[in-house]
Parts: C-alpha cells; sequence; structure tokens
C-alpha cells in the first residue's frame, strides 16, 4: 500500500481493481502531469472514454483516484484520503452512469478512463476425489473402451494420384481461390484481373514442381540457360503470368476479416480443408496430438520461437493424425492471449487444445489418443473417460496432483529400469514413473504395467547395450506417439521453395504440402496403390504431370525469340568459344550468324550457333 502522503498510481489502482473484482464499475481520475514535464502521446482522444491500455507508460505512472460503483454504494479509492476506500451510499446505487467527482479531485482538468468488472468467474469445481492404490490397471478398465473397426467403403475412391489430390482441392476450394483472388486484384485497382480454375490448378502444379526440382531464383524456371530452365514450366505459363498470380492470389474477404483471428486471412482454406480431411478419413484407432512448425522468418504477432526444434522460427500448428501420420484436424496457434475456439477453463491450454480437436470426430467410437506432456493432465484424462475415449499420455510431475509415487529424487537414485505405480479406482486411471535415462511420468486409462516389456539402452558401465524392463503403456505411447513428427516429415523432404513476402503465404503453401502428404495416405491404401506402389515423390510427379496436361495450350511455331538477341558472352562462353578445339562448320537450318546477324545455313558444331563460313574464322578468334 502506499503512504498516505502520495495517492495511488494508475497502475497500483488498475491492480487492485483486478485482484478484487466484484464491482460493476471502475471509473479512474488521472491527475495530470506537470506543464512543463515531457508525456508520451496516448493513442485515443482525452474526450471519449478510453480503456487502460491506451494509456502510455508515464501515464500509467500517474497519481490517480477511483470511484468504485457496486450495488452496496460508490467507493473511492484515494490514499490521501481518511480511508482507503470511502463508501458513500446517498445515491442510488443503480445510477451507474452519472455521479459527482469527489471534491478534492473535482477542480482539476481529469482523464476518465472507465474500467469494468470482466464476465463472472466460474466456480471452481469441487476437488476430484482419488483413491490410489499401489496396483496394476484391472482388466475391466482395460476392456471398457470398445474398437468398433473400420466400415470403409474403397472401391468408389478415385484411384489416381490427381483424382485424390481433387478430393481436398476440389471445386468449391479452387473456385473460393479464384473468387478472392479477383476480389482482392480489384482492391488494389486491377480492374481488368481474372483467372479461372483451370490457371489455378497450373498455378498449383508449378508451386508443386518448386518442391523437388528447385533453382535460386523462382525467374530461372523460365531461363534460357539449359541449366536452370524447366520446359514443362516454361511451356505452360509465362513468366509475368506466374508473377502476377502470386501477386493477386487470395483467400478470403479482406472486408469481413475477424479481428480478433490472427489467421484470419487463411481461415476459409483452414475450415475447408479440415472439413475434407475429416471426410475422407481412413477409420484407425490409435490417433496422436502434437505440435507442428511452419518455418516464417518475418513478423506476426503468431509467430514462435522454440529453442532446439529443427524449425526453431514460424508458425506452430496442433495437428491430430493417425499413427501412420494422416491429418484429421490441424489448428494454428495463436499465442497465450490470441483467438481460441474453446475456452481453456480449468483444463489449461494443453487441454482446451484436444478438446478443440476432438470436437468434430465422431462420438460413437472408441479411438485411443496419445499426446506427451505439453497437454496432459489428470483432470482431462478424467474428462476424455467420461467421453468414452481412451487415452495414453507422459505428464508433469507438478501435475499428477497428490498421486503417492515414489518422488523423483529417490526414483533416480534406483536401479534404471525401476519403477512405482499408482492407481485411482475411483476414476479409472493409472500413474507410472519409470526410471529411464531420465525419470518418465506417464498416466494412462486404457493400458497399465502388465504385460511387462524389455527395452534396449546403452549402459556406460558394461559399455553394451543392455535390456531394461519397461511397463506396457511407456512402450504403447512410443509405438504410437510419432504420427505428427511424420507427418512434419513427409512435408518437409519436398516442400514447396517459392517464397513471398506475404505473411499468410507460409500457410498457403504448407496447406498445398499437406494435401499433397494426404493424397499419398490415401493411394497407399487404394487397389491401384497396391498393384503400383508409388513413393511420396511418384504421388507428386504424377500430379504434376496431370496438372500441367490439362493447362498445356496446343504447340505453336517459337518463330524468332521475343525481345533482343542475348550477348554472344551470354550464348557461348567465350573459354569454349576461343579454345580453338573441334570447332567445324556443319549444315543447319536457317538460323541468324551469330557474327553478323544476317540469316546463315551453317553453323559450329561444338558451339551450337549459327556462323557463316565467312565469318567462322573471325568467330572463333576475337
Amino acid at each position: 500500500m502506499a503512504s498516505r502522503n502520495r495517492r495511488y498510481t494508475v497502475n497500483e489502482i488498475i491492480s487492485m481493481l483486478e485482484d478484487e473484482g466484484n464491482f460493476e464499475r471502475a471509473d479512474i481520475h488521472v491527475q495530470p502531469p506537470p506543464v512543463d514535464e515531457l508525456t508520451d502521446e496516448d493513442s485515443a482522444s482525452e474526450d471519449e472514454e478510453v480503456g487502460y491500455n491506451n494509456l502510455s507508460g508515464r501515464q500509467l505512472d500517474q497519481q490517480a483516484t477511483a470511484t468504485v460503483i457496486r450495488l452496496d454504494g460508490r467507493h473511492v479509492v484515494d490514499s490521501a484520503s481518511d480511508s482507503d476506500l470511502e463508501t458513500d451510499h446517498s445515491s442510488d446505487s443503480s445510477d451507474t452512469d452519472e455521479y459527482e467527482v469527489p471534491a478534492n479531485i473535482a477542480k482539476r482538468p481529469q482523464v476518465r478512463i472507465a474500467l469494468r468488472d470482466p464476465a463472472p468467474r466460474p466456480k471452481r469445481p469441487a476437488p476430484v476425489k482419488r483413491k490410489w492404490e499401489n496396483k496394476d490397471l484391472p482388466e475391466q478398465d482395460k476392456d471398457k473402451f470398445t474398437w468398433h473397426g473400420s466400415n470403409i467403403d474403397k472401391s468408389r475412391w478415385p484411384q489416381t494420384p490427381d483424382g485424390i489430390f481433387n478430393l481436398f482441392f476440389d471445386d468449391d476450394v479452387i473456385n473460393m481461390i479464384v473468387e478472392q483472388s479477383i476480389r482482392y486484384a480489384g482492391s488494389k485497382g486491377n480492374h481488368s484481373f481474372s483467372t479461372s480454375p483451370q490457371e489455378i490448378r497450373i498455378f498449383l502444379a508449378i508451386l508443386l514442381i518448386s518442391g523437388y526440382n528447385t533453382v535460386p531464383r523462382r525467374r530461372q524456371f523460365w531461363s534460357r540457360d539449359d541449366d536452370v530452365r524447366n520446359e514443362a514450366i516454361a511451356r505452360t505459363m509465362p513468366r509475368d503470368r506466374f508473377d502476377i498470380l502470386v501477386r493477386y492470389v487470395h483467400l478470403c474477404d479482406n472486408n469481413n476479416l475477424d479481428r480478433e483471428d490472427k489467421f484470419s486471412k487463411v481461415r476459409p482454406l483452414l475450415c475447408l480443408l479440415n472439413e475434407r480431411f475429416l471426410l475422407y478419413f481412413l477409420k484407425e484407432k490409435n490417433l496422436s496430438i502434437d505440435e507442428s512448425m511452419i518455418p516464417y522468418y518475418g513478423r506476426h504477432g503468431a509467430k514462435q520461437f522454440i529453442r532446439g526444434k529443427p524449425i526453431r522460427f514460424g508458425y506452430k500448428m496442433w495437428a491430430l493424425t493417425t499413427a501412420l501420420a494422416y491429418v484429421l484436424q490441424f489448428e494454428p496457434y495463436q499465442g497465450a492471449k490470441g483467438h481460441q475456439t474453446h475456452d481453456p477453463g480449468f483444463l489449461g491450454m494443453g487441454g482446451a487444445v484436444v478438446m478443440d480437436l476432438l470436437s468434430e470426430l465422431q462420438k460413437d467410437d472408441a479411438y485411443h489418443l496419445t499426446f506427451d506432456n505439453l497437454f496432459t493432465s489428470l483432470k482431462l484424462v478424467d474428462r476424455l473417460t467420461d467421453m468414452g475415449i481412451s487415452c495414453t499420455g507422459t505428464i508433469r510431475a507438478n501435475r499428477i496432483e497428490d498421486c503417492p509415487v515414489k518422488n523423483v529424487k529417490d526414483m533416480g537414485k534406483t536401479q534404471r529400469g525401476n519403477y512405482d505405480k499408482r492407481y485411482d479406482a475411483h476414476k479409472g486411471l493409472i500413474v507410472v514413473r519409470w526410471n529411464d535415462n531420465n525419470i518418465v511420468n506417464v498416466v494412462s486409462n486404457c493400458h497399465g504395467v502388465e504385460p511387462l516389456q524389455q527395452a534396449t539402452r546403452w549402459s556406460k558401465q558394461a559399455k553394451a547395450r543392455v535390456r531394461l524392463p519397461q511397463p506396457y503403456l511407456i512402450k504403447h505411447y512410443n509405438q504410437t506417439m510419432e504420427g505428427v513428427d511424420r507427418m512434419d516429415q513427409n512435408v518437409e523432404k519436398y516442400r514447396i521453395s517459392i517464397r513471398s513476402k506475404k505473411w499468410w503465404w507460409p500457410v498457403f503453401m504448407y496447406c498445398i504440402d499437406l494435401a499433397v502428404q494426404q493424397t499419398w495416405h490415401i493411394y497407399r491404401a487404394t487397389d491401384a496403390g497396391l498393384r503400383q506402389p508409388l513413393d511420396m515423390l511418384g504421388v507428386r510427379r504424377a500430379l504434376v504431370t496431370v496438372l500441367l496436361a490439362q493447362g498445356r495450350t496446343p504447340a505453336v511455331s517459337p518463330g524468332r525469340p521475343r525481345g533482343r538477341m542475348r550477348p554472344l558472352s551470354r550464348r557461348i562462353p567465350d573459354h569454349i568459344r576461343l579454345d580453338g578445339k573441334n570447332h567445324y562448320a556443319e549444315p543447319a537450318k536457317e538460323v541468324r550468324c551469330s557474327l553478323c546477324g544476317k540469316k546463315c545455313r551453317t553453323q559450329c558444331s561444338k558451339c551450337n550457333v549459327g556462323v557463316h563460313r565467312k565469318c567462322f574464322e573471325m568467330f572463333h578468334s576475337v
């Protein structure tokens, strides 16, 4: 508390009010600084009712008095008064808009800040009663989750990579891109811009080519130099047209953006792909949730830095995948204060992510979910048990509540491979602490310690690999937790290399690469994929070939190259032209002489350029 000789600062009063809560309204009257003191300019007019987030650091340090309006009257917070909270019951407590400013501050010019009490906080539920017993998970708890298996009719699936890819980037998605791109070009003043679904598919094909046939600069795909030119791209779309599409391709209506959603620029595409990924999901029991990173080095409010990751800078994506990396749902992380679909509540941020990703799954299928200690809590396991979903996950030591397993320090002194377990008879879950290279905590509602497995580890003392006892739930966790990591490997292997300065461009490219990864997974399960297996690159190339063939215009006579003739030094290097070895004149079609520029019917056999016989000697000596 401040002394009675000075008033509270704005920052102190705001902190007191936020901690106290339970009020209808609070008006803070700020004492202006001295006239000769430099101040920071705030971001709103003083004539308006502003929030305290608009104030600068100097303004937050100014002295102030607050009038707090409650049902039992008005309370004045002013340390220069006789008491910190003076209550005025003289006026009607229901009148919260007009009142008299306290006399000790009425004659000073004021800045008025309205601070309202946030939404009422939900009452905390009663603590969960747990009955810990030193035994393994009973068989009846292991068998309470019944998996019904997969009943998908695969005969109606497309049998080609391009047909499967069109399940995800179908006509609705392509038409959305066409419509929003034309609208965006018009907003930028280019009302003549137009595109078509066929052109957008060619555009996607060129992007996919850049993932496995890379060049330092994208314009080199159209270069006349043989070492970088890509004939498939150059014959399908002009370079300048591709640049225009990169400039104007768009995914949303900028006039209807959700200001609370940091990814509103790509939200329409994310929603459409999530619907399609889930629609063509190959039913599997074991699912996993983890984080994926999209590389990005620019400026954005949702950009993350994660030390020790292969991709340290970029956007974080939460992903729900199968054990073999097929993605069911994915959602970008927007920061602790970003827009969230589900309120974290008492499950925490990790629990809210799990509930969000599971919200679209069918409720009658007993999936098994695996996640790491970023998401796991005993409350989350209880919630999934009530939903009929089995789960296994590593858990942090400070989240096991009052579970009486052997503490970490004592467990570290035991021999490697030792474990301690506790079973909660009320909620039907088990917590196991295992001494591996480090202390590992795992919780599950469907798998226990038995049947005990064996793990192989390197022993420094024995200088050899030794076998350690390993609880079954840890073995199962290791087998089913790699889905997101495998998906990252698949996407990273042939990631699109064409860049743009737009902050949402990496997310757009990620969606295209992810759709190809999904195409590969489904193709492997088709009859055609079983007869003619293709790896990821094979599926990608087959898809590109069809997309380019559908958009390629009929061949026309190239005629004379457009623009000026390239300089001689660029057509043939000097060290080859002037080496004096194996240069012979041979007949050729009518071409231009590289020395005089006139028409000729001879060329140099080594330089492969047209040269008159009379110019031959000078061409190879000057």
